[in-house]
């Protein structure tokens, strides 16, 4: 479950598998005022308010593009993501807080 600050909406995911696409059910809880809304805007224009929430969702993440950070590994990763894929230099530990002790040391 996932709660969106500053907001009254809760989202609940669980997978479902649909005809040659993988989609994912999503439960919405909101205002009733906004389903009321989104009932209206679905009949007016004669669609489902399933077809509407998608296109307000799909319109929605238009705003936020992926993140602008250039993300191409420096050398100091480089060499640390292949040590790792060679399996040298790895520290096993127990616990979260043992790891963050062996990697401030």
């Amino acid at each position: 479950m996932i709660c969106l600050p500053r907001s009254n909406i809760i989202i609940k995911v669980k997978g479902l598998k649909m005809v040659n696409k993988v989609n994912t059910r999503v439960t919405v809880d909101i205002p009733t005022i906004d389903h009321k809304k989104l009932k209206i805007l679905a009949a007016f224009h004669g669609k489902t308010m399933r077809e509407i929430f998608v296109e307000i969702i799909e319109q929605g993440l238009e705003q936020y593009p992926e993140c602008p950070k250039n993300h191409t590994p420096n050398e100091k990763t480089k060499k640390a993501l292949e040590s790792t894929k060679n399996k040298k230099g790895l520290k096993k530990t127990e616990s979260v807080e043992e790891l963050f002790k062996k990697l401030s040391n």
